[in-house]
């Protein structure tokens, strides 16, 4: 969304500029030098706020520069690679614990009056991506539509035409730290996390279909976006994921 905002700006200044210059090019007694020399700065602002946003636009966590981040990313992918292949390796399931960094003393009591998304809750440890984690939410089938996939319309009597999980991805960049040997209520992993997407721990929630590759190990083919599937819904599919 950043850069899709920077990137429209861009395009408005832009086409301010050559507006400005034709006008001076067609009248050069008019006074248009000013406002070419303020395109100019702005292009050399928004190329400022570019590189370096990091240190310019704030949000909940920590604001990691390039090189760092690189670190941060490559330190906790071989740890989560190596508690996955151990789960799987044993045959056991990959429960996890995530927690909201900035509500650590909302455990292990469970507020069924909060509004948004708990500030703990618990979800299966899938698998990796290039950015992150991914965690499974939910499991349930999808059905196609006019649209596209949708929602499966369980009240009717519908079967389902994919089984498929309910994918959150975890960017490394939110997660402050794991305990990889749990507590005395839950002894399995816990990933504290920054709700730094819209007071949510995911860049973006995906449908995926399970693809068993043999000797213990499984890919997840993503089949659709959540937003997408909702939106497709609305007219043609189920009100809920099942």
């Amino acid at each position: 969304m950043f850069k899709l905002i920077i990137g429209i700006i861009e395009i408005i200044v832009l086409f301010c500029c050559i507006y400005f210059g034709y006008q001076w090019g067609s009248d050069l007694e008019g006074n248009y030098e000013p406002w070419l020399f303020l395109g100019g700065l702005a292009f050399v602002a928004l190329e400022i706020l570019r590189r370096y946003k990091i240190y310019f636009v704030k949000r909940e966590g920590k604001n990691l520069t390039p090189g760092e981040l690189v670190k941060h990313s490559e330190e906790l992918r071989k740890q989560f690679q190596e508690e996955i292949f151990k789960c799987r390796a044993e045959e056991i399931r990959k429960d996890v614990i995530i927690r909201h960094v900035n509500r650590m003393d909302s455990y292990p009591d469970i507020d069924d009056k909060a509004k948004g998304i708990s500030p703990w809750f618990r979800a299966g440890l899938l698998d990796t991506y290039h950015k992150g984690i991914m965690v499974g939410l939910r499991f349930g089938t999808l059905s196609e539509g006019p649209d596209g996939w949708r929602f499966t319309k369980h009240n009717d009597g519908e079967k389902g035409d994919i089984k498929v999980y309910m994918i959150g991805k975890i960017p490394y960049e939110f997660v402050e730290r794991v305990n990889f040997d749990g507590d005395e209520y839950y002894n399995f992993p816990h990933i504290f996390c920054h709700f730094a997407n819209k007071g949510e721990p995911y860049s973006e929630i995906v449908f995926c279909e399970e693809i068993d590759m043999g000797n213990g190990h499984s890919y997840y083919k993503e089949i659709a976006k959540y937003d997408e599937v909702s939106e497709n819904s609305k007219s043609w599919g189920g009100a809920y994921f099942a």
